[in-house]
Order: C-alpha cells, then structure tokens, then sequence
C-alpha cells in the first residue's frame, strides 16, 4: 500500500519491468547492469504490484515473489501456468471476455483484473456476457477523463485502476486526478516510457501525490535520482537533462536573478526541495550569469572571496566570452582556472 489518502488505502501496479524487458536486451546483460537492485528500489519508492507477461516472468520471475506479480494473459494456455507459477493476480483484455467464464468455471481463483479501453468499450456489453461483480479490479484504458459508473450502469462492487495513455501529454495528471478522485489502483511506469505515447509517470505521481496533496508516502522517493542513472545503465537510454522531477538539470540555476531569488528563497522558483528525491541544487555559470552569479559560485566551492568589485566584474566578463565561444556552460575547473589568473595579477 503506497498512499492512504482520505482514509483509503491507494496502490500502484507498475509495467517498468514490462517495458523494459520487451526491447531486444540480452539477459545477462541487463542483470549485470543491475535490474535486481532497480526492483528493490522500485518497492523501497512505494510500486505495489509488477505487471508482467510471459517474456517478463522469464526475465525477473526468481527476483520478484509471485504474490507481487500482475500476469498479462494472452492466451488461453497462460492460465495454468500462472496456476502452476503461484500467480494470484491476472489481467485479461476487454476482448478476451471468455476467458473471464473459463476462469470462474474451471476454479482458477484468480483474482482478475478487466481491462476496457475507453475508446473500445461498448455501454452494457460487458454485464451480458460475464458477471461484473466476480471481478477483482476493472482497469480503465485511455485518456478519456470520465467516471467509471457513466460505463458501468449496475452497481457493482469491484475496485477501479486507471491506466492512462499520454497520446495528448496528460497521462501523469490523469493518473493523479484518478487515484485523488477514489479509483484504488494506478498503472505506471518509470519515466512514463510505456507502448506508443507512454503513461504515468511513477515518479512524476509520487512527489505531485507528497507536494501537491501533502499525502504521506509509504516509500523512500529520496531514491529517484539514484534509479534513473540505474534505469539509464539497464536500457542503455539518456534520459533527457530536463526531464520533470529527476532530470540532472531540473534544479540548475544561471541566470542573475533567479541567483538572487534562490539565494533569498528557493521556493521563489522551485515546486519542492531537490533533497525530496535525491538531487542538489546547482549553480551554473554562464552567459546569463551576473555578479552575484560568480560570488555565489565562490562561495560554493570554498574559494576565499578576496576580489574587489573590479574583479568580479572581470571574472565574469571571461565566464560569459569562454561560455558564449563555447556554447556551453562554463565547468568549475575553468571557473576555479579564471580565478586564480585574475589572483596572479595581483601580484605582477
């Protein structure tokens, strides 16, 4: 159970591992590179449940205990080896409904997960062919935003997942506003990289459900930064740089005044602490850089401050021409480099 929220526990299925293992990955390789410690990590940051299909379970089946696993049932045979494999959670698609009865008439006990895509499902259908309230869980597929009971017209007693498709750049607030709104599951994935368009982000949900709600998190999000180097090393993929939450450069500042208002107040720019998940906060210097820009990098890396006004001004004066030649940010070891050239002048 990752967040309670209103009283009501909240928990997150997750398809990283899906995802990640339906790439042509050899599988000594991604083990060396550390997929056992990024599934530790993914339960350390609050994932509940592993959405798996039959390549998945051959990849982290010894890694991960079968009462953690959601098998993705793609044909019939599917069913008794998940019977044999101790798999209690099963999902079938919308349009394998029969495999629904073939379940509850052959004793399986599964606990079984529905899934209807919003753009698919067709009103009432569903209550003639199987019977609703022997369901586990019913996900909801798509972008839509619309309530689970405007399909469903019987009342039913099944609990709701919200798997989201980001084909219009919404799939993380979709997610939100399901599980805030009263479904009990979430689907994710790391990054959000999932299929076609993608889905909710893990971590994008976890750090909005802690900032934007104040819900407590059963989970050590402190080590998001720490798994996107791992996710990075397992996919052999460079995240981008400003990618939301765990991206290298989402706390870097440059420019003069947000120098001056980070200093004063951090919450002035940023939506939360970077030490929420694991990052720091770093100046860069470059050519939006000001004066107050090269004290605050002195101060930084314990560089006396013995320079007049005459000084700085010249300091970053060179900063901007070495990062406007370059294109780039300047490095410490220039920065470090520029400082004592203008230290040597004193003594000439």
């Amino acid at each position: 159970m990752s967040v309670v929220i209103n009283g009501r526990e909240k928990f997150i299925i997750d398809r990283t591992l899906i995802t990640i293992t339906q790439k042509s990955l050899d599988r000594n390789t991604i083990h060396e590179n550390g997929l056992a410690e990024f599934i530790i990590n993914l339960k350390k940051i609050g994932v509940d449940f592993f959405e798996i299909d039959e390549r998945t379970f051959n990849y982290v089946g010894p890694l991960i205990i079968s009462e953690a696993f959601i098998f993705r049932i793609d044909e019939l045979k599917q069913l008794e080896f998940c019977r044999k494999s101790g798999i209690e959670y099963i999902i079938i698609k919308e349009e394998n409904l029969e495999l629904v009865n073939i379940c509850n008439n052959n004793n399986y006990n599964f606990k079984i997960i529905l899934e209807i895509g919003t753009n698919l499902f067709k009103r009432n259908n569903i209550n003639k062919i199987i019977d609703v309230n022997k369901l586990f869980s019913i996900r909801v597929k798509g972008e839509n935003n619309w309530l689970f009971n405007d399909y469903i017209t019987t009342n039913c007693n099944v609990k709701t997942d919200m798997y989201a498709s980001n084909e219009f750049s919404m799939a993380t607030s979709i997610g939100f506003q399901a599980i805030s709104r009263g479904y009990s599951y979430v689907t994710t994935s790391f990054c959000g990289k999932d299929g076609v368009y993608g889905t909710t982000a893990l971590e994008e949900l976890l750090v909005a459900l802690q900032v934007i709600l104040g819900t407590k998190i059963n989970g050590e999000i402190s080590l998001l930064s720490q798994m996107r180097k791992q996710y990075e090393k397992i996919t052999h993929c460079k995240l981008p740089n400003n990618k939301p939450v765990i991206g290298v450069d989402v706390f870097k500042y440059e420019s003069g005044v947000h120098v001056a208002g980070i200093q004063k107040n951090p919450e002035t720019y940023e939506p939360f602490k970077p030490e929420l998940v694991g990052l720091e906060r770093k100046l860069a210097l470059g050519k939006h850089s000001g004066k107050n820009s090269v004290i605050c990098k002195l101060k930084e890396l314990g560089i006396e401050n013995e320079f007049n006004v005459c000084d700085i001004i010249t300091i970053l004066e060179k900063v901007k021409n070495i990062s406007i030649s370059n294109k780039v940010e300047l490095s410490d070891k220039d920065f470090i480099e520029i400082c004592s050239t203008i230290e040597r002048l004193h003594y000439v």
